[in-house]
């Protein structure tokens, strides 16, 4: 999804970011659900992602979704695309993380892809099934969407679901903006950046500092 001419010139289109802040270039809306087995385990993660109309408009350009340019794209042209945005190498994380009793759960690749336009904004799903289903046993479960460069800025406008299970309780942990924004300062200060503005600048691991982290606490077995 970050690789290839259309983010080249996104690159060139976007106004530059002050040294001092953390900028992303594109800006996504995540809708996920967590799918419980009906005995009861974790075994997916369901994702929505809207993409902003600037980005959208850039994916419906590069991949053709508009054959007649009347500024929709065909469903047609939108299902043979699903997909494509999470066409990732091998070994990415995918930009989701979920942790059980503090320790990282793996996540599958995505699969059952599907792609829609609504009100000038191109979104797509996809479920992360889990390497292996895990049993929660009255463990918290830490689910964050970020992408760890901060490359993409995801934002989380409604809580979370739940499928398959009544007996959870979800708690918004908010980021703290201005402590990150610090950070990020600090870790740039300590960079020997040049002077060229379009200098590509890495700060692994940055973008959880703006996550918003989802607890997800549900009833032990009785």
């Amino acid at each position: 999804m970050r690789s290839g001419s259309h983010l080249a010139a996104l690159l060139l289109l976007l106004p530059l970011s002050t040294p001092a802040n953390a900028h992303p270039h594109v800006f996504i809306d995540t809708d996920f659900s967590l799918v419980f087995s009906p005995s009861g385990e974790l075994q997916a993660i369901r994702v929505d992602w809207a993409y902003d109309e600037f980005y959208s408009l850039l994916m419906i350009e590069e991949n053709g979704l508009d054959s007649d340019g009347d500024g929709t794209p065909e469903q047609e042209r939108l299902d043979a695309f699903a997909g494509q945005d999470v066409d990732w190498a091998a070994g990415f994380p995918g930009d989701f993380s979920v942790e059980i009793a503090s320790q990282p759960v793996t996540l599958r690749g995505p699969e059952q892809h599907k792609v829609r336009f609504e009100n000038g904004r191109v979104i797509t799903s996809h479920i992360r099934p889990l390497a292996s289903a895990v049993a929660v046993a009255g463990a918290d479960i830490v689910a964050r969407s970020y992408d760890p460069s901060y490359f993409v800025a995801y934002d989380v406008p409604k809580e979370p679901r739940i499928d398959g299970r009544d007996d959870c309780r979800v708690r918004r942990d908010k980021a703290d903006e201005a402590a990150a924004q610090a950070k990020y300062g600090e870790k740039l200060a300590a960079l020997d950046v040049t002077d060229d503005p379009f200098q590509e600048i890495e700060i692994p691991d940055i973008g959880i500092l703006f996550a918003d982290s989802f607890v997800v606490s549900c009833d032990a077995p009785s």
